[in-house]
């Protein structure tokens, strides 16, 4: 009677290749999401994404010739959307006038929990209804150059968003 091996096995080499593979790609993965990077760029998609629709909001209120859009940072780390019926009356500070984000769970946008703030820009950023962007809100201090808002994360890792005077183009 012949006996034979079991060949249905691992070798111990085999067995210690795959486990420092998966302990290189652990690492990366450990890396990665430590990383403040993913925080700093959705922090920045969400602030464009709202000024552009305080834009539109702004721009779809044809009829209503006199009223006034826009976004109002408190903090560097802290802003609102806001909307006056009448330009040359606005108090975008006034609790009447702010309004929330689609989706937000308050009137109030803190990013201070991605750990990230604009660390430059402007105290309000109005729009009238042709999307022309203004540093006030009575609409009287019409932007004069590309305004660039900085967002920083707690790494120093930096990423812009630039609003061009006239057309109102908002990148990022």
């Amino acid at each position: 009677m012949k006996i034979y091996g079991n060949k249905n096995g691992f070798t111990i080499i085999e067995v210690i290749a795959i486990l420092v593979i998966v302990g290189i790609l652990a690492v990366a993965v450990a890396s990665r999401l430590s990383s403040n990077e993913n925080n700093l760029i959705a922090a920045t998609d969400t602030l464009t994404s709202h000024l552009r629709l305080a834009q539109a909001r702004a721009m779809s209120t044809s009829a209503d010739t006199g009223s006034v859009w826009g976004v109002r940072f408190t903090s560097t780390t802290q802003y609102h959307l806001f909307y006056c019926a009448t330009a040359s009356t606005c108090d975008p500070a006034n609790a009447a006038n702010q309004t929330a984000f689609p989706g937000a769970g308050s009137i109030i946008i803190d990013i201070t929990d991605k750990r990230v703030q604009v660390t430059n820009g402007a105290g309000i950023l109005a729009f009238n209804r042709f999307g022309t962007p203004y540093t006030d809100a009575a609409l009287t201090a019409i932007l004069a150059g590309t305004l660039v808002l900085n967002l920083q994360d707690s790494s120093g890792r930096t990423r812009a968003i630039n609003i061009t005077p006239q057309t109102g183009m908002i990148t990022s």
